[in-house]
């Protein structure tokens, strides 16, 4: 029996997964350097420590990873002030169902608290859970299961009794190693057969939650 459901937030619950490549880009060009596709997406459902550990790697020191944050939280900022939050068909919705239904509701995300925060306030979700672990908050990021680990210990649940709903490679390895249920909602990534042992249930949208529970 599930009891409890971790959201990612980026991808999953926000549609603002599709931002991050332009914004890191900008953010990079600001120091001079480029940002490929496929560099980016290595870096979904990662958090800031791989990051910048990935950025180090590339750029050798003509990158400063401090810096980038800053101004890809500032470009990113810019643009979700003016126009509004983006948020997945259906993510309103859902919290509702979930909430009616009696499910405790975590949210399991990369990203940064300042963001994290800043994004809810925005969707009006400063309510909507009964935990949420950021990404600074763990030893280990994504794929690593630390944040699906913590964020069941935060729901005071069993990571066997607990739902993951996902959207990238490292989201759901990091659920699976933690134990929990995995659902995968593809989104900038598709689902490949590569993916089935990370992967219970592949869903085309968040409210197809509701049939499967």
């Amino acid at each position: 029996m599930i009891s409890g459901v971790c959201f990612d937030m980026d991808g999953v619950l926000l549609d603002t997964e599709s931002l991050s490549f332009p914004m890191m880009r900008k953010a990079i060009a600001m120091q001079g350097e480029t940002l490929t596709e496929p560099q980016w997406q290595t870096l979904l459902g990662v958090n800031l420590a791989h990051t910048c550990a990935s950025l180090n790697t590339w750029y050798q020191g003509r990158v400063q990873p401090e810096r980038f944050f800053r101004d890809w939280v500032d470009v990113t900022f810019d643009y979700v002030h003016a126009h509004g939050i983006p948020k997945k068909p259906g993510a309103d919705a859902i919290l509702r169902i979930l909430r009616r239904q009696g499910k405790k509701i975590a949210l399991c995300t990369s990203n940064n608290v300042r963001v994290v925060e800043e994004y809810l306030r925005l969707a009006s979700w400063q309510e909507a859970f009964d935990a949420i672990v950021t990404g600074d908050q763990v030893k280990q990021g994504k794929p690593a299961p630390d944040i699906y680990q913590k964020g069941a210990e935060a729901l005071n649940l069993s990571p066997a009794t607990c739902m993951a709903v996902e959207d990238s490679v490292n989201g759901v390895k990091s659920a699976k190693a933690a134990g929990m249920l995995t659902v995968m909602i593809p989104d900038m990534l598709p689902y490949t057969d590569d993916l089935a042992p990370y992967v219970d249930h592949k869903l085309d949208n968040l409210m197809a939650l509701e049939t499967l529970l």
